[in-house]
């Protein structure tokens, strides 16, 4: 199949960081809009349409934006896909112009967390995820065990990321630090999810970048005659959580469990941990695929439950007959919530440790890079 190719006019962007209340989310992204428009030589009637991808920016987001930009009046989407949410916006304007249905649009990615967000950044109240008590910070902190094990990669690997990364930020002006750091200092920061610390996680961050395609008709309305980066690919996936035996858990509602002669009674041994879950909840053993999220890989936390050859007296727990975990019983099924560790029939596991990032800088400026 043959696309009509998309190309890049212009791109704007702003200095990341933590802004001050009066500096809106609609402020951001119209700076970054008209920082990109100029970029391409564009003005605003060349625009055909607006895509906009933001998690926190409340309903019709992107429509306060076109009212603010002067765009009011043209076709606006908005594209809520959580860390891929700016790319999903890309995407969906890539294959507009594909498409034929427009020659110039504008893309805008933004977001206004500093004042929407308090500690670590949580699931939604009705994900799986949120049932068991994830947050991001451990998600990524699971993700980065799994790599240590599958991999053989040691902790001073794991942290040269972020060594790497901020000597990165001292040439770009508009990154939120931009100051060096050292191994050292990434090994000793004060842990926030086992293995990862202070200086291995992002901080809480506002911020907007845009970007105005063009169609091959669209250069030319615009006068473009110089080489325009193209795109040459968009790809967008959505995980699964599977167990050990690869039987897709989430979205297809089937979960593998151990038979039980009477009820409130486990297995007295557990070939997988996913025996010790009730339907509803998704328990990959760390050697398997257990990965969800939209456009980027996150790992499914789930409650594991006691080691194989526990007794049923100790464990305390119960197990799900295999006929209650069809499709339309996981569906309606409500989620887990994890009980605490003293409580009767309890399978709670150990905890990640998750605390505030605190502070970070006032005010941020853009400067020249040196």
């Amino acid at each position: 199949m043959s696309l009509t190719p998309a190309h890049v006019a212009g791109v704007g962007m702003i200095r990341f960081g933590k802004y001050p209340a009066d500096v809106t989310l609609e402020r951001m992204a119209t700076a970054a809009a008209r920082a990109a428009l100029s970029d391409a030589g564009a003005d605003l009637t060349s625009i055909d349409g607006l895509y906009v991808g933001h998690v926190f920016g409340g309903p019709v987001a992107g429509q306060r934006i076109a009212a603010q930009l002067g765009l009011d009046g043209k076709p606006v989407s908005n594209h809520e896909n959580y860390c891929a949410s700016g790319a999903t916006a890309i995407r969906e304007a890539w294959v507009a112009l594909a498409a034929g249905l427009h020659d110039v649009v504008l893309v805008i990615g933004v977001e206004k967390m500093t004042d929407r967000i308090s500690g670590g950044v949580r699931p939604d109240p009705g994900d799986l995820d949120a049932a068991v008590g994830y947050v991001m910070a451990a998600g990524h902190a699971m993700s980065a065990r799994r790599y240590l094990a599958d991999h053989g990669a040691t902790r001073e690997q794991i942290a040269m990321v972020a060594v790497k990364n901020h000597a990165h930020s001292v040439g770009n002006p508009y990154a939120q630090y931009q100051k060096p750091i050292s191994l050292e200092q990434v090994l000793g920061a004060r842990q926030i999810a086992e293995p990862l610390g202070l200086l291995d996680c992002s901080p809480i961050s506002d911020g907007a970048a845009a970007v105005v395609l063009c169609s091959p008709a669209g250069l030319r309305r615009l006068g473009v005659t110089a080489s325009a980066p193209r795109v040459l690919g968009v790809g967008l996936v959505s995980g699964a959580a599977r167990d050990v035996l690869g039987v897709e858990v989430a979205g297809a509602g089937l979960h593998r469990a151990a038979p039980v002669s009477r009820p409130g009674s486990c297995p007295a041994s557990a070939p997988t941990r996913s025996t010790w879950s009730r339907c509803t909840t998704a328990s990959p053993s760390p050697r398997s695929s257990g990965w969800r999220g939209s456009g980027s890989s996150r790992a499914v936390s789930a409650r594991p439950g006691p080691p194989p050859g526990t007794p049923p007296s100790a464990a305390g727990c119960r197990s799900t007959p295999a006929a209650a975990c069809s499709p339309a019983a996981t569906r309606l099924a409500p989620p887990v919530r994890p009980r605490s560790a003293s409580s009767p029939g309890s399978c709670a596991g150990p905890r990640a440790l998750v605390r505030s990032t605190g502070p970070g800088p006032r005010w941020p400026t853009a400067r020249a890079a040196p």
